[in-house]
């Protein structure tokens, strides 16, 4: 009886020991395993990394929201989608925002309106054309901020006057320009400054002896163009001019990758000239127009295009002009302007204000933010939303490491695992010597 109890204790004690025997040997192969996971989960979650520029955003006056435009030096130094844009307040807490891109938000908006040619008269050497602009709809407003006419077959080159009115009487100055096809160039509409919603306009052709007639004109309301300037800057960027073969070829550089829209040439001569635009990559990029450059002088007039649009904005790191010269000599290039994009940050101020703000950026690791305030944005379009300003960039210093010492060694994943080897070593020892005194 007495033998059969010592033989179940040593059972027990040998079970007792291979069981620790497999934690200690199981805790060495998956040292804190589900400490890990939990530790990667939820640095999945948080950003990480390090912001490194911060600019004070300058508040002028109380506002139920703001709204601040981006410049270069963001640009330059946020990552390239602005996915770590932060907005902070003056305990450091975030403040909730949201972006808008210049091509995004405007909205590409054109409505066309038909004419009736009314009048015609010549006074001295100059021809008037008069128009009655056709509403689409009765008791609907006329309101349009561009002219297209229909041209003679003819080539010509005609300096005109436009006026506009609201009864066909009385008349108001409006805008100046030139209308001509010569050479294969044409040019058909004049710009308003504003949109306008007279529903008459003239056209006065001057020094007409030929009696060139305009027989069809189209009123034009387009949004883009007004609603763009809000988000359009213009600057002198490094560019690099060579020769190779019979081409000019121009390298622009946009190391900032600024959205550039428009690319102006300065120029002096008489040209016409063909051109391709590529970007870094040298993938060919659709612009605006014939693709012709020209620049012709006439007697008593000038008539060119020499800037380059692209359908959309581009961000490429460079972008690079090819003109075909055939057998003329190269164009003289006189300088070089570039037209680009911003975008604004819109938050809420008044009664949520926890200025001063600042704008963080300059963390490559860090994750597109997410926040309510991106749902009420078509509410808040129609609040009044005040302009606020980027202050200097200003660097901020690196945060010093966690050392081993300030954590505690026994915080750290090869601490837990020591603890556990020595506390299953002191078991196995324990059982150990009363498997011994068993015997």
């Amino acid at each position: 009886m007495r033998s059969q109890r010592k033989t179940s204790r040593r059972a027990r004690a040998a079970v007792l020991l291979v069981v620790l025997g497999g934690l200690l040997l199981f805790t060495s192969a998956y040292p804190a395993q589900g400490t890990a996971s939990a530790s990667a989960g939820l640095a999945e979650k948080a950003d990480s990394g390090q912001w490194k520029f911060s600019r004070a955003i300058g508040i002028p006056e109380p506002a139920p929201y703001y709204e601040v435009y981006l410049d270069e030096g963001v640009y330059g130094s946020a990552a390239e989608d602005l996915r770590d844009l932060r907005i902070t307040g003056s305990t450091g807490e975030p403040v909730p925002y949201y972006l808008e891109s210049g091509e995004g938000t405007v909205e590409e908006r054109s409505t066309a309106y038909s004419s009736i040619l009314i009048r015609r008269a010549d006074q001295g050497t100059d021809t008037l054309l008069d128009y009655r602009i056709t509403p689409l709809a009765e008791h609907v407003d006329i309101q349009g901020n561009k002219l297209v006419f229909e041209l003679p077959d003819e080539s010509f080159l005609k300096h005109v006057e436009v006026w506009g009115g609201y009864d066909g009487n009385a008349w108001e100055p409006l805008a100046t320009g030139d209308l001509y096809a010569t050479n294969g160039l044409s040019a058909d509409s004049i710009e308003l400054e504003g949109s306008y919603k007279f529903s008459f306009y003239r056209l006065v052709v001057k020094s007409n002896p030929e009696g060139l007639n305009f027989p069809g004109l189209t009123l034009v309301d387009s949004s883009r163009e007004v609603k763009m300037a809000g988000f359009m800057r213009q600057k002198t960027p490094q560019y690099e001019i060579s020769q190779v073969e019979n081409r000019t070829e121009i390298v622009i550089s946009n190391k900032d990758r600024l959205k550039i829209a428009r690319l102006t040439l300065g120029s002096t001569g008489n040209f016409s000239r063909r051109y391709e635009l590529y970007d870094s990559d040298g993938i060919r990029l659709p612009v605006a127009g014939s693709g012709e450059l020209y620049r012709l002088d006439f007697k008593d007039s000038r008539i060119s295009r020499t800037d380059i649009q692209p359908l959309q904005a581009s961000s490429s790191g460079a972008l690079r002009i090819i003109i075909y010269n055939l057998d003329d000599t190269p164009i003289s290039i006189t300088g070089l302007k570039i037209e680009y994009l911003v975008d604004r940050l819109v938050f809420a101020g008044g009664e949520q204000e926890q200025g001063p703000y600042s704008l963080i950026y300059g963390n490559a690791l860090a994750h597109a933010p997410q926040y309510d305030i991106i749902n009420f944005k078509d509410q808040i379009a129609g609040d009044k939303r005040v302009t606020a300003t980027l202050g200097a960039e200003n660097m901020i210093p690196e945060a010093p490491s966690e050392s081993p010492a300030q954590s505690g060694w026994f915080q750290s994943e090869w601490g837990f695992n020591l603890i556990i080897i020595v506390v299953s070593l002191l078991l196995i020892l324990i059982v150990a010597r009363k498997l011994g005194r068993t015997k």
